[in-house]
């Protein structure tokens, strides 16, 4: 992947852009020995130019995982204060899962009912709330699928069909898919889209706003929260049933974990965005001598937010073509995948453009190729949805610089 176009290499790294600085390389060195090695082995050794031109190795070295600026990274997350330090995002988390809830219960009962008045109260709860911290276009989408599910999940609704929608070039209204599902007039899973766009639109855009100040061990914790982790950075999905699933991840996080393999390398967003905190707990208690690592850890952090996030729509898309082609078609899980790859996709429309790889132009191009004005095109016209789909997947690989392989592997999870 070539440099981020201008701006100085110092630039980019202040504002996360994503190439490789001596420094991120640092942080990502240290992820890679801490998954390839034990917590007593993963000893490091430095380089003469320490600090923002260090190198991590595995083996040798002075103790385990310490950064150029002289400071330990402990192998673990402590923060006896994590809850009191979090709050804010610890209620904005609380209140995705509340928001995504009042639309699952009005869809599981067909005579169930949520007034867009109360989903609005979700989305604007609390100060900070979902809204305040979304970008211009995440508000203005999520106010939009808002009003939608509210008019359509009343009793007595009206029923949608993909036959009618594609007889009519789009139904005149949304309603129930299957007697259950709330989709709009062209077959958007609005449940779905809300849900995943406020990860990127929403929480993304927050955790950008924390890293602009003074970042201490207390913003760190902040920005686990608001990624969706607890401190036990457990790499568990929120599918997961194993006997430590209490300690499962939400929010992006979960789906980070998705798209990690958990062991071995080369190593998935999830595991290089706990080694990121990590460091920038440790580098954020070493003060103004750790700056560089600091930035390094935060360029990692986002970088592979963003990189989960558009992993995910293309798993989400494959996942909607398998449903789509199943026999018997399964419709409503493949609406809802593609609403949740809607969501993905457009949830970085907005956001400051040197704080992200992607581009809103890039973003309208992969919308238009997968088709989103006509989602039910996946029911009515499978086939040609499904090529459109392929190239999709080469689109999102072209921008993240994946091969062939990670792009197959991406429509796995873990």
């Amino acid at each position: 992947m070539g440099p981020c176009p201008g701006g100085t290499a110092m630039q980019k790294l202040r504002s996360f852009a994503r190439v490789f600085t001596p420094a991120q390389a640092l942080v990502l060195a240290f992820v890679a020995g801490t998954a390839a090695c034990g917590e007593d082995e993963n000893v490091v050794r430095t380089r003469p130019d320490a600090g923002a031109a260090a190198t991590l190795e595995a083996g040798g070295g002075t103790g385990p995982g310490t950064l150029g600026c002289g400071v330990s990274v402990p192998p673990v997350y402590e923060s006896p204060n994590f809850a009191a330090n979090a709050k804010d995002e610890l209620d904005l988390k609380r209140h995705v899962i509340e928001l995504d809830l009042k639309m699952r219960t009005a869809e599981a009962d067909a005579a169930g009912e949520v007034s867009a008045a109360e989903l609005q109260a979700l989305f604007k709860a609390g100060a900070p709330n979902l809204r305040s911290i979304a970008t211009a276009a995440t508000q203005a989408k999520v106010d939009e699928y808002i009003t939608q599910f509210g008019e359509l999940a009343v009793v007595g609704g009206k029923t949608w069909t993909p036959g009618s929608a594609e007889v009519e070039g789009g139904a005149p209204s949304g309603g129930r898919y299957n007697n259950a599902d709330i989709v709009s007039a062209v077959g958007l899973s609005l449940r779905e889209v809300i849900a995943k766009t406020l990860l990127g639109g929403s929480l993304y855009n927050h955790a950008l706003a924390l890293s602009t100040g003074a970042v201490t061990e207390a913003t760190v914790d902040r920005l686990l929260a608001v990624y969706g982790a607890t401190t036990k950075l457990a790499n568990r999905s929120e599918a997961d049933t194993s006997p430590n699933a209490g300690d499962k991840d939400d929010l992006l996080a979960a789906y980070a974990a998705r798209r990690d393999t958990k062991t071995g390398t080369p190593l998935g967003p999830y595991r290089k965005i706990k080694g990121a905190l990590l460091v920038a707990k440790a580098a954020a208690a070493g003060g103004e001598k750790c700056r560089a690592d600091l930035d390094a850890a935060l360029g990692v952090y986002f970088r592979e937010w963003e990189r989960a996030s558009y992993l995910t729509a293309l798993f989400s898309l494959n996942a909607a073509a398998t449903s789509a082609s199943a026999n018997p078609v399964k419709g409503a899980d493949a609406l809802r995948a593609f609403g949740e790859a809607l969501g993905f996709l457009q949830s970085f429309k907005g956001i400051p453009q040197d704080r992200r790889l992607i581009t809103d132009a890039q973003i309208d191009k992969l919308l238009q190729v997968v088709g989103f004005a006509t989602p039910y095109q996946l029911l009515t016209r499978t086939s040609a949805r499904m090529v459109a789909f392929n190239s999709g997947y080469q689109e999102i690989g072209a921008v993240y610089g994946l091969t062939q392989t990670e792009i197959e592997d991406a429509k796995k999870a873990y």
